[in-house]
């Protein structure tokens, strides 16, 4: 009997495990390896000056729907060429031809410019972002790795209206084109005039996809001092002296 129970208690004592050998060890959260964090922040560059992300068509990667949300951020919102290409573009398509011109000019009138090409913007990417998810389409540019004047005036023209899809496939770019026409309808709540609201909303939306094009298509330290040229002094006088002359035949 004292052996029966000593037995018996011996066996209880070693079939009851604690808590703490029940608990299972928890793994340790690796940090992501610095050439992936490296190559994530690449994908999500963005052009100081358009405003716009560019994709490589080598070794091309899709964006996470992490870096997507990360993106809409930056281009909206977050960095200097979201607000760049709205100062350029107001000033040199608006403000010089004075459109609308319910709005005057002077600092008064290029503020309210300003403030009208910000607000599409928003829009534009709201809806390109908002639609490219579900369709599954990329909303970077996407660059060309041929050389040649030819290869990438094509690529420049083609890819104005085409993306990738997360497959790395070319598709129709529907969501990028839905958002400048969506932004352009919008924009006719706070933009005076009939023809000229959805007309100037549209190009100047584009403008800054167009903008980008031209950066790729050229080298951008060319193409910005073709820019000082062409607002050079010696520019502007031929400019007035053309139009003097033209105005008697």
């Amino acid at each position: 009997m004292t052996a029966a129970f000593g037995q018996t208690g011996s066996t209880e004592g070693t079939s009851s495990p604690s808590p703490a050998s029940e608990a299972e060890p928890v793994a340790a959260v690796e940090p992501a390896p610095a050439g992936e964090v490296q190559r994530s922040n690449d994908r999500l560059n963005v052009n100081p000056v358009t405003g716009q992300t560019t994709a490589q068509m080598a070794n091309y990667m899709p964006l996470t729907a992490d870096e997507r949300w990360k993106l809409y951020l930056k281009q909206s919102y977050c960095y200097v060429g979201a607000y760049f290409g709205p100062l350029f573009a107001a000033l040199v398509l608006d403000q010089a031809s004075s459109t609308p011109p319910q709005w005057g000019g002077g600092f008064r009138g290029y503020g309210r410019r300003v403030v009208s090409r910000i607000a599409s913007g928003g829009v534009q990417n709201s809806m390109h972002f908002l639609m490219a998810a579900p369709l599954k389409e990329d909303v970077r540019y996407i660059a060309s790795s041929q050389h040649g004047f030819g290869h990438r005036l094509e690529h420049a023209v083609l890819y104005s209206f085409l993306t990738y899809n997360t497959q790395g496939h070319p598709t129709l770019n529907v969501a990028n084109t839905s958002g400048y026409y969506g932004a352009a309808a919008v924009s006719t709540l706070w933009i005076p005039g009939e023809r000229q609201k959805v007309l100037g909303c549209t190009l100047g939306n584009g403008s800054e996809s167009l903008a980008l094009r031209v950066c790729d298509f050229f080298d951008l330290q060319a193409f910005l001092r073709h820019l000082s040229l062409l607002f050079s002094v010696p520019a502007r006088k031929h400019i007035q002296k053309s139009h003097k002359l033209s105005a008697f035949p």
